[in-house]
């Protein structure tokens, strides 16, 4: 645990530079805040403070809550939205890093919403934090409105193909950086902002490496609440075709969109998730 997660001090400030200047150069009314946890200080960026209703964003795996802002500008407006710097990953919290095997990281998230007063909110999560909400909406179903997995983790393993190649092109410095980067994104079109931000982390910090959890049937009967589940067909990482089927058999109020112009890394898609959320609320009403 006192391991520090990144590469080294100078890598280490190099992304809270990074993360800084993503704030100070949005247009975004964002608060920062911290909270004490029992797995350590735990930062996150608030915005649309006004609303009522709450968008829980969890990010992916070697990022942070600055991969949000794009999606933040448009959640803000409808709701109260807080994107949180998941422990152990790239960005303010503590290095923490909770067993995967152990339901730490969902008393983890219980403890923040505790801290809040949130009864109830709506979650976001991309990839490893589509594992992270799993997690958390299987322990605490009764806490969790509507939750959107994007390209999640947890339901089919890691394709092999996307292993081999990632192992082999780590070995390859930039060059092999910029191959997995494009892996990952697909043919989508990308600013190279994220690009950028993407080797960076990279660059600078240790993704962490463990075996996956995979959730079993009986875990995911546990998703009471209405699911949707988006993915890109250009994902080399998971089958989006076969975690499209396996939800689709387990859980009661599930919902697909698959973009086929789209990998892993899906941004920008709080336009399409909306009526999702809309109509939930319209039906619950």
């Amino acid at each position: 645990m006192n391991k520090t997660v990144f590469k080294s001090p100078e890598g280490k400030n190099k992304i809270i530079r990074a993360y800084d200047d993503a704030i100070t150069n949005s247009s975004l009314n964002l608060k920062a805040n911290v909270l004490k946890t029992t797995f350590g200080d735990t930062h996150f960026l608030e915005a649309g403070s006004q609303h009522q209703e709450i968008v829980i964003l969890l990010h992916g795996a070697s990022s942070n809550a600055t991969s949000w802002l794009s999606d933040i500008a448009e959640y803000s407006k409808q709701y109260k939205v807080i994107a949180i710097d998941i422990i152990g990953e790239a960005g303010k919290s503590a290095e923490t890093r909770p067993s995967y095997e152990t339901i730490d990281f969902a008393e983890w998230l219980k403890e923040i919403f505790d801290s809040l007063n949130i009864n109830k909110a709506n979650i976001v999560g991309l990839s490893q934090g589509a594992w992270l909400s799993l997690r958390f909406a299987t322990s605490y179903p009764e806490l969790v409105d509507r939750l959107i997995l994007l390209t999640p983790a947890g339901i089919v393993p890691t394709k092999t193909t996307f292993i081999i190649k990632a192992i082999l092109y780590s070995l390859l410095g930039t060059t092999g950086r910029i191959r997995i980067n494009r892996l990952v994104l697909g043919s989508q079109r990308v600013d190279n902002k994220i690009i950028s931000f993407m080797d960076l982390i990279q660059t600078n910090f240790n993704a962490r490496i463990e075996k996956e959890y995979i959730f079993s049937d009986d875990e995911l009967s546990r998703l009471t609440m209405p699911v949707l589940f988006i993915g890109g067909e250009q994902d080399v990482i998971r089958s989006t075709q076969k975690i499209a089927r396996r939800l689709q058999n387990i859980v009661t109020d599930f919902t697909i969109i698959v973009i086929p112009e789209m990998g892993h890394v899906l941004a920008g898609l709080a336009p399409r998730i909306f009526p999702f959320l809309n109509k939930t609320k319209q039906n619950t009403n």
